[in-house]
Protein backbone atom coordinates (compact mmCIF):
# COMPACT_ATOMS: atom_id res chain seq x y z
CA UNK A 1 0.00 0.00 0.00
CA UNK A 2 1.54 2.83 -1.09
CA UNK A 3 1.65 6.60 1.47
CA UNK A 4 -0.95 8.96 1.07
CA UNK A 5 0.13 12.11 -0.54
CA UNK A 6 -0.31 15.14 1.69
CA UNK A 7 -2.74 18.01 0.76
CA UNK A 8 -2.76 20.68 3.15
CA UNK A 9 -4.67 22.56 6.15
CA UNK A 10 -8.40 22.91 5.32
CA UNK A 11 -9.70 25.94 6.85
CA UNK A 12 -13.26 24.37 7.17
CA UNK A 13 -12.73 21.77 8.11
CA UNK A 14 -9.87 22.99 10.39
CA UNK A 15 -7.81 19.45 9.93
CA UNK A 16 -4.77 18.48 7.80
CA UNK A 17 -6.09 16.48 4.65
CA UNK A 18 -4.44 13.74 2.50
CA UNK A 19 -5.63 12.18 -0.27
CA UNK A 20 -5.08 9.00 1.46
CA UNK A 21 -3.44 8.95 4.82
CA UNK A 22 0.13 7.61 4.92
CA UNK A 23 0.52 3.98 5.31
CA UNK A 24 2.78 4.62 8.99
CA UNK A 25 3.37 1.15 10.63
CA UNK A 26 1.33 1.00 14.14
CA UNK A 27 1.91 -1.63 16.81
CA UNK A 28 -0.58 -0.66 19.19
CA UNK A 29 -2.93 2.05 19.42
CA UNK A 30 -6.29 2.82 20.85
CA UNK A 31 -9.09 1.79 22.10
CA UNK A 32 -11.07 4.31 20.90
CA UNK A 33 -14.21 3.39 22.21
CA UNK A 34 -17.62 4.90 21.07
CA UNK A 35 -21.47 4.26 21.32
CA UNK A 36 -23.41 2.66 18.67
CA UNK A 37 -26.91 2.15 19.25
CA UNK A 38 -26.74 1.93 23.17
CA UNK A 39 -23.32 -0.32 23.12
CA UNK A 40 -19.63 0.23 23.66
CA UNK A 41 -17.38 -0.55 21.08
CA UNK A 42 -13.52 -0.69 21.00
CA UNK A 43 -11.57 -0.18 18.18
CA UNK A 44 -7.79 -1.46 18.44
CA UNK A 45 -5.08 -1.18 16.19
CA UNK A 46 -1.90 -3.32 15.96
CA UNK A 47 0.52 -4.47 13.40
CA UNK A 48 4.27 -6.40 13.34
CA UNK A 49 5.83 -3.17 12.02
CA UNK A 50 6.26 -4.84 8.48
CA UNK A 51 2.36 -5.86 6.93
CA UNK A 52 -0.60 -3.09 7.55
CA UNK A 53 -1.66 -2.39 10.73
CA UNK A 54 -5.18 -4.32 11.60
CA UNK A 55 -8.45 -3.12 13.17
CA UNK A 56 -10.14 -4.98 15.80
CA UNK A 57 -13.86 -3.50 16.97
CA UNK A 58 -15.29 -5.57 19.95
CA UNK A 59 -18.06 -4.82 21.94
CA UNK A 60 -17.45 -4.15 25.23
CA UNK A 61 -19.61 -3.76 28.80
CA UNK A 62 -18.33 -1.96 31.92
CA UNK A 63 -14.53 -1.82 31.04
CA UNK A 64 -12.40 -1.96 28.48
CA UNK A 65 -8.17 -3.46 28.18
CA UNK A 66 -5.32 -0.71 26.91
CA UNK A 67 -2.02 -1.88 25.94
CA UNK A 68 0.86 0.42 25.74
CA UNK A 69 2.92 0.75 23.30
CA UNK A 70 6.45 0.55 24.71
CA UNK A 71 8.97 -1.99 25.42
CA UNK A 72 7.05 -4.10 27.85
CA UNK A 73 3.50 -4.27 26.23
CA UNK A 74 1.66 -2.54 29.60
CA UNK A 75 -1.84 -3.68 29.84
CA UNK A 76 -4.32 -2.38 32.56
CA UNK A 77 -8.00 -2.64 32.47
CA UNK A 78 -10.36 0.92 32.87
CA UNK A 79 -13.67 0.75 34.13
CA UNK A 80 -16.30 3.26 32.58
CA UNK A 81 -17.96 6.36 34.06
CA UNK A 82 -21.18 6.79 34.40
CA UNK A 83 -20.95 10.49 33.34
CA UNK A 84 -18.79 13.22 33.13
CA UNK A 85 -19.94 16.00 35.73
CA UNK A 86 -17.84 19.41 34.89
CA UNK A 87 -15.25 20.21 37.31
CA UNK A 88 -15.45 21.85 40.69
CA UNK A 89 -13.47 26.00 40.23
CA UNK A 90 -12.36 26.64 43.82
CA UNK A 91 -11.41 23.88 45.51
CA UNK A 92 -10.19 23.67 49.45
CA UNK A 93 -6.79 23.21 49.70
CA UNK A 94 -6.19 19.71 50.63
CA UNK A 95 -2.95 18.57 52.65
CA UNK A 96 -0.91 17.69 50.06
CA UNK A 97 -0.90 17.79 45.77
CA UNK A 98 1.23 16.99 42.53
CA UNK A 99 1.07 19.38 39.60
CA UNK A 100 2.47 18.06 36.58
CA UNK A 101 2.01 19.91 32.84
CA UNK A 102 3.21 18.82 29.16
CA UNK A 103 3.49 15.48 29.21
CA UNK A 104 2.26 15.43 25.65
CA UNK A 105 1.74 11.58 25.28
CA UNK A 106 4.67 10.54 27.05
CA UNK A 107 3.31 7.55 28.86
CA UNK A 108 6.19 5.90 30.72
CA UNK A 109 8.13 9.19 32.15
CA UNK A 110 4.01 9.58 33.43
CA UNK A 111 4.41 6.47 35.14
CA UNK A 112 8.20 6.45 36.73
CA UNK A 113 6.95 10.15 37.90
CA UNK A 114 3.95 9.21 39.69
CA UNK A 115 5.17 5.81 40.81
CA UNK A 116 8.20 7.22 42.70
CA UNK A 117 6.45 10.14 44.67
CA UNK A 118 3.50 7.56 45.56
CA UNK A 119 0.83 8.34 43.54
CA UNK A 120 0.51 4.70 42.15
CA UNK A 121 1.95 1.48 42.59
CA UNK A 122 3.50 -1.37 40.12
CA UNK A 123 -0.17 -2.01 39.43
CA UNK A 124 -1.04 1.76 38.18
CA UNK A 125 -3.81 1.82 40.50
CA UNK A 126 -3.64 4.85 42.81
CA UNK A 127 -1.79 4.89 46.14
CA UNK A 128 -2.19 8.71 46.99
CA UNK A 129 -5.22 8.65 49.70
CA UNK A 130 -6.55 11.96 49.97
CA UNK A 131 -4.01 13.90 48.02
CA UNK A 132 -4.62 15.45 44.60
CA UNK A 133 -3.09 15.62 41.33
CA UNK A 134 -3.46 19.02 38.95
CA UNK A 135 -2.19 18.33 35.35
CA UNK A 136 -1.91 21.49 33.70
CA UNK A 137 -2.52 20.87 29.91
CA UNK A 138 -0.82 19.28 27.28
CA UNK A 139 -0.90 16.12 28.26
CA UNK A 140 -1.39 14.96 24.57
CA UNK A 141 0.70 15.09 21.25
CA UNK A 142 3.93 14.70 19.97
CA UNK A 143 4.48 10.88 22.32
CA UNK A 144 3.55 7.40 20.74
CA UNK A 145 0.99 7.07 23.88
CA UNK A 146 -1.77 9.53 23.51
CA UNK A 147 -4.43 7.49 24.07
CA UNK A 148 -3.33 4.87 26.77
CA UNK A 149 -1.52 8.04 28.76
CA UNK A 150 -5.24 9.38 28.56
CA UNK A 151 -6.88 6.24 29.62
CA UNK A 152 -4.61 6.03 32.81
CA UNK A 153 -5.75 9.54 34.09
CA UNK A 154 -9.53 8.93 33.35
CA UNK A 155 -9.00 5.75 35.49
CA UNK A 156 -7.20 7.52 38.47
CA UNK A 157 -9.92 9.89 38.72
CA UNK A 158 -11.95 7.81 39.65
CA UNK A 159 -9.96 5.67 41.82
CA UNK A 160 -8.88 8.88 43.56
CA UNK A 161 -12.37 9.88 44.44
CA UNK A 162 -13.06 6.82 45.82
CA UNK A 163 -10.33 7.19 48.15
CA UNK A 164 -11.02 11.09 48.74
CA UNK A 165 -8.92 12.61 46.32
CA UNK A 166 -8.91 13.51 43.23
CA UNK A 167 -7.71 14.27 39.93
CA UNK A 168 -7.99 17.82 38.83
CA UNK A 169 -7.25 17.86 34.55
CA UNK A 170 -6.81 21.67 33.49
CA UNK A 171 -7.33 21.65 29.49
CA UNK A 172 -3.91 22.89 27.00
CA UNK A 173 -3.98 24.49 23.74
CA UNK A 174 -3.07 20.84 22.42
CA UNK A 175 -5.94 19.34 23.94
CA UNK A 176 -8.03 22.15 21.82
CA UNK A 177 -5.39 20.76 18.31
CA UNK A 178 -6.32 17.13 19.32
CA UNK A 179 -10.22 17.79 20.08
CA UNK A 180 -10.20 19.81 16.53
CA UNK A 181 -8.47 17.35 14.85
CA UNK A 182 -5.43 19.17 13.98
CA UNK A 183 -2.55 16.23 13.51
CA UNK A 184 0.63 19.14 13.34
CA UNK A 185 1.94 17.79 16.61
CA UNK A 186 0.84 14.42 16.76
CA UNK A 187 3.46 11.57 16.20
CA UNK A 188 3.75 10.10 12.61
CA UNK A 189 2.19 7.10 14.00
CA UNK A 190 -1.32 8.50 14.24
CA UNK A 191 -1.18 8.73 10.29
CA UNK A 192 -1.14 5.03 10.14
CA UNK A 193 -4.16 4.87 12.94
CA UNK A 194 -6.01 7.24 10.56
CA UNK A 195 -5.65 5.22 7.39
CA UNK A 196 -6.57 1.98 9.16
CA UNK A 197 -9.61 3.09 11.02
CA UNK A 198 -10.60 5.09 7.48
CA UNK A 199 -11.44 7.63 10.46
CA UNK A 200 -10.27 11.35 10.48
CA UNK A 201 -8.46 13.07 13.27
CA UNK A 202 -11.90 15.01 14.32
CA UNK A 203 -14.10 12.16 14.09
CA UNK A 204 -11.92 9.38 16.71
CA UNK A 205 -11.67 12.31 18.78
CA UNK A 206 -15.33 13.10 18.40
CA UNK A 207 -18.11 13.66 20.77
CA UNK A 208 -19.40 10.53 20.50
CA UNK A 209 -16.14 8.95 21.70
CA UNK A 210 -15.57 8.32 25.31
CA UNK A 211 -12.54 9.97 25.51
CA UNK A 212 -13.21 12.96 23.46
CA UNK A 213 -16.60 13.25 25.58
CA UNK A 214 -14.34 13.10 29.14
CA UNK A 215 -11.91 15.58 27.70
CA UNK A 216 -14.87 17.85 26.87
CA UNK A 217 -15.55 18.20 30.43
CA UNK A 218 -12.64 19.52 31.42
CA UNK A 219 -11.84 23.43 32.83
CA UNK A 220 -9.44 25.91 31.44
CA UNK A 221 -8.69 27.15 34.49
CA UNK A 222 -9.10 26.40 38.46
CA UNK A 223 -7.60 27.46 41.84
CA UNK A 224 -6.89 25.23 44.80
CA UNK A 225 -6.91 26.84 47.76
CA UNK A 226 -5.23 30.34 47.15
CA UNK A 227 -3.18 28.74 44.08
CA UNK A 228 -4.53 29.33 40.85
CA UNK A 229 -3.74 26.90 37.74
CA UNK A 230 -4.13 27.93 34.03
CA UNK A 231 -1.83 26.37 30.89
CA UNK A 232 -1.35 29.33 29.36
CA UNK A 233 -1.52 32.20 31.73
CA UNK A 234 -4.00 35.62 31.71
CA UNK A 235 -3.49 37.90 29.59
CA UNK A 236 -4.44 41.91 30.12
CA UNK A 237 -6.89 41.55 27.46
CA UNK A 238 -8.56 38.16 29.09
CA UNK A 239 -8.27 39.74 32.78
CA UNK A 240 -10.57 43.11 31.55
CA UNK A 241 -13.51 41.12 30.41
CA UNK A 242 -13.01 40.30 34.24
CA UNK A 243 -14.92 36.98 34.31
CA UNK A 244 -15.47 34.64 37.27
CA UNK A 245 -14.15 30.71 37.03
CA UNK A 246 -17.51 30.35 36.53
CA UNK A 247 -17.77 32.28 33.36
CA UNK A 248 -14.79 31.22 32.21
CA UNK A 249 -16.10 27.71 32.49
CA UNK A 250 -19.33 28.21 30.71
CA UNK A 251 -17.87 29.96 27.47
CA UNK A 252 -15.03 26.97 27.79
CA UNK A 253 -18.21 24.62 27.81
CA UNK A 254 -19.82 26.38 24.73
CA UNK A 255 -16.52 26.22 22.93
CA UNK A 256 -15.59 22.26 23.60
CA UNK A 257 -18.94 20.65 24.23
CA UNK A 258 -20.38 21.57 21.01
CA UNK A 259 -17.78 21.16 19.05
CA UNK A 260 -17.95 25.07 17.48
CA UNK A 261 -14.44 25.35 15.91
CA UNK A 262 -15.86 28.55 14.64
CA UNK A 263 -15.74 29.99 17.98
CA UNK A 264 -12.73 29.27 18.79
CA UNK A 265 -11.44 31.39 15.65
CA UNK A 266 -12.77 34.37 16.75
CA UNK A 267 -10.29 37.00 17.71
CA UNK A 268 -11.92 38.01 20.84
CA UNK A 269 -12.28 34.53 22.43
CA UNK A 270 -10.83 34.45 26.14
CA UNK A 271 -9.79 30.95 25.46
CA UNK A 272 -7.93 31.09 22.21
CA UNK A 273 -5.78 33.31 20.46
CA UNK A 274 -2.57 34.12 21.19
CA UNK A 275 -3.31 36.12 24.07
CA UNK A 276 -6.01 33.51 25.19
CA UNK A 277 -5.60 31.18 28.47
CA UNK A 278 -4.60 27.89 26.72
CA UNK A 279 -1.64 29.62 24.60
CA UNK A 280 -0.59 33.47 26.29
CA UNK A 281 2.97 33.12 26.98
CA UNK A 282 4.06 36.74 29.01
CA UNK A 283 3.89 35.15 32.31
CA UNK A 284 6.95 33.37 30.87
CA UNK A 285 8.54 35.23 28.62
CA UNK A 286 8.76 38.51 25.88
CA UNK A 287 6.70 37.77 22.85
CA UNK A 288 7.44 41.63 21.33
CA UNK A 289 9.93 39.93 18.38
CA UNK A 290 7.00 37.96 17.21
CA UNK A 291 4.23 41.17 17.77
CA UNK A 292 2.73 38.86 20.85
CA UNK A 293 3.20 41.70 23.19
CA UNK A 294 6.35 42.28 26.22
CA UNK A 295 6.37 40.27 29.28
CA UNK A 296 3.80 40.26 31.87
CA UNK A 297 4.71 43.76 34.22
CA UNK A 298 4.89 42.56 38.12
CA UNK A 299 1.51 45.17 38.41
CA UNK A 300 -0.39 42.86 35.69
CA UNK A 301 0.58 39.91 37.94
CA UNK A 302 -0.91 41.56 41.15
CA UNK A 303 -4.08 42.22 38.93
CA UNK A 304 -4.60 38.73 38.01
CA UNK A 305 -3.62 37.34 41.94
CA UNK A 306 -6.06 40.13 43.04
CA UNK A 307 -9.13 39.26 40.80
CA UNK A 308 -9.08 35.66 41.23
CA UNK A 309 -7.92 35.85 45.18
CA UNK A 310 -4.65 34.29 44.89
CA UNK A 311 -1.28 34.62 46.16
CA UNK A 312 0.25 32.36 43.13
CA UNK A 313 -0.84 30.97 39.46
CA UNK A 314 0.98 27.68 38.20
CA UNK A 315 1.19 27.35 34.26
CA UNK A 316 2.49 25.49 32.11
CA UNK A 317 2.95 25.73 28.51
CA UNK A 318 6.25 27.36 27.80
CA UNK A 319 9.43 25.38 28.93
CA UNK A 320 12.09 25.95 31.37
CA UNK A 321 14.83 23.42 32.07
CA UNK A 322 13.72 22.84 35.84
CA UNK A 323 10.49 23.82 37.63
CA UNK A 324 11.17 27.39 39.82
CA UNK A 325 9.23 30.29 40.19
CA UNK A 326 8.95 34.07 38.99
CA UNK A 327 7.93 37.56 40.02
CA UNK A 328 8.96 37.09 43.44
CA UNK A 329 6.81 33.60 43.87
CA UNK A 330 3.50 35.07 42.04
CA UNK A 331 4.30 32.80 39.29
CA UNK A 332 5.52 29.03 39.16
CA UNK A 333 6.42 27.72 35.76
CA UNK A 334 6.65 23.68 35.72
CA UNK A 335 6.45 22.69 31.82
CA UNK A 336 9.39 20.72 31.87
CA UNK A 337 11.49 18.10 29.25
CA UNK A 338 9.85 15.44 30.25
CA UNK A 339 11.32 13.22 27.15
CA UNK A 340 14.80 13.82 28.32
CA UNK A 341 14.53 10.96 31.26
CA UNK A 342 14.29 13.70 34.28
CA UNK A 343 11.02 14.13 35.09
CA UNK A 344 10.01 17.14 37.64
CA UNK A 345 6.28 17.69 39.54
CA UNK A 346 5.66 20.80 41.60
CA UNK A 347 4.74 18.93 44.88
CA UNK A 348 2.71 21.18 47.38
CA UNK A 349 3.08 19.28 51.20
CA UNK A 350 1.44 21.34 54.20
CA UNK A 351 1.85 24.47 52.52
CA UNK A 352 5.22 24.56 51.83
CA UNK A 353 6.33 23.82 47.90
CA UNK A 354 8.97 21.50 46.67
CA UNK A 355 10.50 20.34 43.37
CA UNK A 356 10.23 16.80 42.94
CA UNK A 357 11.42 14.39 40.39
CA UNK A 358 11.26 10.82 38.82
CA UNK A 359 13.35 9.37 41.32
CA UNK A 360 11.76 10.39 44.49
CA UNK A 361 14.11 13.42 45.41
CA UNK A 362 12.95 16.18 46.72
CA UNK A 363 14.48 19.77 46.44
CA UNK A 364 13.61 23.55 47.18
CA UNK A 365 11.36 25.21 45.18
CA UNK A 366 13.76 28.02 43.37
CA UNK A 367 13.87 31.16 41.27
CA UNK A 368 14.23 30.52 37.90
CA UNK A 369 17.84 30.92 36.04
CA UNK A 370 16.83 29.65 32.52
CA UNK A 371 14.67 30.87 29.65
CA UNK A 372 12.31 28.89 27.23
CA UNK A 373 13.46 26.98 24.38
CA UNK A 374 10.07 25.80 22.79
CA UNK A 375 8.56 27.29 19.83
CA UNK A 376 7.07 30.92 20.98
CA UNK A 377 3.53 29.60 19.10
CA UNK A 378 3.35 26.02 19.03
Amino acid sequence: MSDGKYLGYSANTHEWLFLEYQNIPVTHDGPYVFKIEGNRVANYISGDKISPAKLSRIKVKDRVSVTVDNELNTTFDVKFKDSYPRSDLDIPIPSRYLAISDMEGNFDAMVRLLKANGVINDDLDWTYGSSHLVLVGDMVDRGLNVVPLLWLIYKLETEAKLAGGDVHYILGNHERYLLDGRVKSAAKKYYGTFRTTGMSPKELWSEDSELGAWLRSKPVMLKIGDTLFVHGGVSPRALSYNLSLGDIDAETQRNFVIGDTVRRNIDESIIHGSDGLLFYRGFAKSMDKHGLGDKASSEHVDNVLSSFSVNRVVIGHTLVSHIGYDYDGKVFRIDVPHSNGSSEALLMENASFWVVDNEGNRSPLNELATLSTKSPID
